[in-house]
């Protein structure tokens, strides 16, 4: 007995061994160059402005218990974003772990499978925002807690200690309370619970009419943690966002019922085919740019083990199958259960976007497809498809993460320039920015950075008030500025921000071999990479909003990282300062520094300082040095041409410069 305990305990010890090494690997590789991204910045500048009471503001339009995950979040981690990710990874190992507990309750002598099916949940490849440390904290907390709750419930189910028992139940209702709490539309898991339970119901004695009445009974305890927050949900609690407010969401389902029940249905089957397979595809696919022809041959396989899986678990029948039409039936409803909440909120599952969404199907998806795997009788082939699966999940995490810290590194970068080239913000600047990695999708994006280098307090009392604004440079943003429109006013999430069109400045990085480049409406220079819409507008920036003789702001590093290289851009951006500044001495000083150390520009436009201090200056040999390189391209130097001569030169100057730019072209 005591040798069959020490072998259990060992096997049970490699299990949360595997789940740990590999999922180490698949998550923290690249965990600590990842930084702030997409919601984290309002969140992390509304708690540095205003504590951690503000996250009660934050959140209560629409998940209040999310503020009881990040107020001792950042009262451990602060600002730092690597305790964040590390905290995410914990609460997603820890989910993984209860996963595993909760199938072994059932499936007690499958400790394969229920190990692939924890480590498949695991390491699940359509999730994409786990690098998302701060904001998908709460995510992660939630999916922990799920099957951790569920995992309760069997015990107590299991357990003929009524103390025990008891003890199950009253943890198992509260995790399954705070879950639903932080994230309402996991509430489909619910279902996984109930199946859980009957499966193992349905293994006793009695009738069909005895298991499912016995069921019930048993389940009676969690159905009643439910309806409270469920009544709740639908009936007290009022949400500003109409992606939860059910009231908004049934009364867009009464004005047309049969065309949102059709929709509906198309994006449940739509939304189930992608928690099951697309997963597994279509994130590798947009990673790794495969061929649409490769895709389809993956998706032909898959579609093969869905039918092979069928035949050989329901009319090839052999012993031993049991467990396996048991997951495959748990799964399937699980699955689709877990998907109706998404849909009837009118959401369906987009990668990158909308990849989070897969979370609570994963549990149900991972069961369906190690089920239909195990119908393969090939024991190598078995194998190879399930190292497949690892290794697709694998490369897929990698190269997520890989595209969370290059956004994470060019945003930094790109703020570090920013704060060599510009000492202070004029209080309620209108910032229009164009990053050369990262996807502007919301004007925090861009007053977030600002803020924590040049208003970390706020400018307000009372309310969380950024001190410099931004809008983002969209058809209806540039009709705006065009119309030279007031300002609005916003308030998300308890922030007030007033973008104002008629107060903008242009910051932009063409490209990654471009430095930040300001653009000035008075006299705009345009890289030849630069994009559309920045030059569309380019001539409202008004660069008289950089204080150019106020202290300069130094980015805080635990945010932004530490200083870059003093390469060619940090020469670049004092430059283009002293230019603005009319020290024209310092302008002439830096080329002669560049030329020193070898630097030059990868964007020739930023060349143009340096050869409008060569042309003060008198330096005629320093000019036609560096006239070649602004020659190449027709679009510069006609933009050289008209700079060079609006400007007070000397006769010989102003010559050279005209033959040199203007009569070329």
């Amino acid at each position: 007995m005591a040798k069959i305990k020490e072998t259990l305990i060992s096997k049970n010890f490699l299990s949360l061994a595997l789940l740990f090494i590999l999922s180490a690997l698949f998550y923290l590789s690249l965990v600590s160059k990842l930084g702030y991204t997409h919601d984290d910045w309002y969140l992390m500048y509304a708690a540095k402005v205003k504590g951690i009471s503000i996250f009660h503001t934050i959140f209560s339009e629409d998940r209040p218990l999310r503020a009881f995950v990040m107020m001792p979040a950042y009262l451990l981690f602060g600002e730092n974003p690597l305790y964040y990710n590390l905290a995410s990874y914990i609460f997603r190992l820890l989910g993984g772990i209860s996963f595993l507990w909760a199938l072994r309750l059932v499936w007690v002598k499958e400790k394969l499978p229920t190990l692939l099916m924890a480590l498949l949940f695991l390491v699940y490849p359509g999730f994409l925002s786990h690098p998302n440390g701060v904001d998908y904290l709460s995510h992660q907390v939630a999916l922990a807690f799920a099957p951790m709750s569920i995992a309760f419930s069997l015990k107590a189910v299991l357990t003929t200690n009524k103390w025990y028992r008891t003890l199950f139940y009253s943890l198992s209702v509260f995790l399954g309370s705070v879950y639903l709490g932080l994230m309402e539309y996991y509430i489909g898991i619910e279902s996984l619970r109930f199946l859980l339970i009957f499966v193992i119901l349905w293994r006793m004695e009695g009738s069909w009419l005895q298991k499912i009445w016995r069921t019930i009974w048993q389940s009676l305890p969690f159905l009643l943690a439910s309806f409270p927050f469920l009544y709740w949900r639908l009936f007290l609690f009022e949400s500003e966002r109409g992606a939860t407010d059910t009231g908004k969401q049934l009364s867009g389902f009464l004005s047309n019922p049969l065309q949102n029940l059709l929709h509906w249905g198309k994006n449940l089957a739509e939304d189930f085919t992608k928690v099951l397979f697309g997963a597994w595809t279509i994130p590798l696919s947009q990673f790794y740019k495969i061929y649409p022809t490769v895709l389809s041959g993956m998706n032909i396989l898959f579609l093969a083990l869905v039918l092979w899986g069928i035949y050989a678990l329901f009319f090839a029948k052999k012993k031993g199958d049991i467990w396996q039409r048991e997951a495959l039936f748990v799964g399937v409803i699980s699955l689709f259960i877990c998907q109706i909440p998404v849909v009837l909120v009118n959401r369906q599952i987009s990668f990158p976007i909308y990849s989070r969404y897969t979370l609570p199907g994963s549990l149900g998806a991972v069961m369906i497809i190690v089920a239909l795997v195990y119908s393969i009788r090939l024991k190598y082939l078995k194998e190879t498809v399930f190292v497949l699966l690892l290794l697709i999940s694998g490369l897929t995490h990698h190269a997520n993460a890989a595209k969370f810290a290059a956004e994470t590194e060019s945003m930094n970068d790109y703020w570090w320039q920013v704060s060599w080239r510009v000492p202070h913000f004029g209080e309620r600047t209108t910032l229009v920015v164009n990053y050369p990695r990262v996807n502007t999708e919301e004007d925090y994006f861009i007053w977030g950075p600002a803020n924590q280098i040049y208003y970390p307090e706020g400018t307000s009392e009372k309310v969380v008030q950024p001190g410099v604004y931004a809008v983002v440079l969209n058809e209806d943003a540039i009709e705006k500025i065009k119309s030279r429109e007031r300002q609005e006013y916003s308030n998300r999430r308890g922030i007030e921000t007033y973008p104002n069109y008629r107060n903008i400045l242009i910051l932009t990085q063409p490209t990654l071999n471009s430095c930040v480049q300001v653009i000035d409406g008075f006299q705009p220079e345009y890289s030849e990479w630069e994009v559309e819409r920045i030059k569309s507008v380019g001539d409202y920036s008004e660069v008289e909003h950089i204080l150019t003789e106020e202290t300069s702001h130094v980015p805080p590093e635990i945010v932004f990282g530490p200083e870059p290289a003093h390469d060619w851009c940090y020469i670049y951006q004092k430059a283009t300062l002293a230019r603005q500044r009319g020290d024209w001495n310092l302008v002439y000083a830096l080329d002669t520094e560049a030329s020193q150390k070898g630097s030059a520009p990868k964007d020739s436009i930023e060349w143009m300082p340096f050869l409008q201090a060569s042309a003060i200056m008198g330096d005629s040999v320093r000019l036609e040095e560096i006239a070649p390189s602004m020659m190449a391209n027709p679009f510069i130097t006609q933009q050289v041409c008209q700079i060079l001569t609006g400007m007070e030169l000397s006769p010989e100057m102003g010559k050279l410069s005209e033959d040199l730019f203007c009569l070329a072209k």
